[in-house]
């Protein structure tokens, strides 16, 4: 088919032959006539060359942790009958598979033989955490004046995942925060408290699975624990609650929350891989609820489903109480992490309180500087038995994951924060 070049040559060619027909003028219509001839043979050479393209596209590696480096490749393979192409492959971006696509506009492949293949690559932009496609071409071959192009074939986007940043962190939970919920007392039911397993005989009905095997090896006769065995595999330990935030969070917000989210999730693997601690699961506001999980095989699908992890229209106090709707009875001595881009709204206290009597500990990581609590604001999330981290951005996880719950410190970091609340809350 003729180019809008092509199509723009053959109406000028046609006005300045009327004209020279017009004004006599015998040269200006020779060279309307051949400006149009010039058109009309690129349009049957286009037409008239031989050969089959197929283009497919791949990404590699298929996934990569943000700020690693991926590239896509592109490859060209001639099957058709032809000795060659008597002209250069052409491959225009197809954004009618996929808008914003970032990747050239256009890559030249020169003449390929009979059976030949050529490639291309360019690098993909994976700053950012998510879903990239790109690799949608057109393949097109085209004269040398752009007068006329014919469609050879269109390739498919290939998809790179992007998984957020993971930084490494010592524990899933803060250190020090088993020293400090240990000295406090405060009700929570069907909770076991480290030093008082809470242990009784067997009676007919009681679930095998909750049987504590090493005692009952002890002690020579069955005994459960209430609450389920803590050296049970499939035990969760840590719970990992994403709040993303809604349409009006920050990006750099959002972001920030899924990485949080990932690390804790990471350092949750890591310890129930050394069989350190149970198992794990996280639940995110927009609906992902991942389930009991353990090992770093498990990890990586998490990662991946986060990858895909976007603000919801939802109000913030409404999505998070339907999303502690769904966490359902926690197990024995497991710890909930909640994080979340909140901003102005964070949870409702009631609630939290609820969850600090249902679980062994309670962590809230406020992303962002929207929501700054003060020194009494944390003192009295803590009495009621939330550990409160302030991350604004900038500030390192691991850091703010090293709280020094057993001495006073600088008022001005969140480690002193929380020395001076261990104080008062004594």
């Amino acid at each position: 088919m003729l180019t809008a070049r092509g199509r723009l040559t053959i109406a000028l060619g046609l006005v300045a032959g009327l004209l020279g027909r017009v004004l006599g003028l015998p040269e200006l219509l020779g060279l309307a006539t051949a400006v149009i001839v010039v058109a009309l043979v690129a349009l049957v050479r286009v037409r008239m060359a031989k050969g089959t393209v197929i283009v497919s596209a791949r990404a590699m590696p298929p996934v990569v942790y943000a700020g690693e480096p991926a590239v896509l490749e592109l490859t060209v393979e001639e099957s058709g009958v032809s000795r060659w192409f008597s002209m250069p492959v052409v491959l225009v971006t197809d954004t009618a598979q996929g808008p914003n696509l970032r990747q050239p506009a256009k890559i030249v492949v020169q003449r390929l033989a009979r059976g030949g293949r050529a490639q291309a690559s360019f690098g993909l932009f994976t700053e950012r955490r998510g879903l990239v496609d790109a690799g949608a071409y057109e393949a097109a071959i085209s004269d040398s004046l752009g007068l006329a192009r014919r469609r050879l074939s269109v390739s498919r986007p290939a998809r790179c995942i992007v998984l957020p940043r993971v930084e490494p962190l010592a524990t899933a939970v803060p250190e020090g925060l088993s020293r400090a919920r240990a000295d406090r007392t405060r009700p929570a039911a069907g909770r076991l408290i480290a030093g008082s397993p809470m242990l009784r005989r067997f009676a007919q009905g009681d679930d095998f699975r909750h049987v504590h095997w090493r005692t009952t090896a002890r002690v020579g006769e069955l005994m459960v624990r209430d609450g389920g065995d803590r050296d049970d595999p499939g035990r969760i330990a840590t719970t990992v609650l994403l709040d993303p935030g809604d349409e009006t969070t920050p990006a750099d917000e959002l972001e920030r929350a899924v990485e949080v989210a990932a690390s804790v999730l990471f350092a949750a693997a890591d310890e129930s891989s050394s069989g350190v601690s149970g198992a794990y699961r996280v639940l995110t506001t927009t609906g992902l609820d991942a389930g009991s999980q353990r090992g770093h095989d498990s990890v990586q699908n998490l990662l991946i489903a986060l990858a895909g992890v976007t603000a919801v229209a939802t109000p913030a106090r409404e999505r998070f109480n339907t999303t502690v709707a769904r966490l359902g009875q926690p197990d024995h001595d497991e710890v909930l992490v909640i994080v979340g881009a909140f901003g102005e709204c964070p949870p409702d206290p009631e609630v939290l309180e609820d969850l600090a009597r249902a679980y062994s500990a309670v962590v809230l990581v406020l992303v962002g500087g929207a929501y700054a609590p003060t020194r009494h604001g944390l003192e009295a999330m803590w009495r009621l038995g939330v550990l409160t981290v302030p991350l604004p951005l900038g500030r390192s996880l691991a850091d703010a994951w090293s709280l020094d719950l057993e001495g006073p410190g600088p008022v001005d970091t969140v480690a002193g924060w929380q020395g001076g609340l261990r104080e008062a809350a004594r």
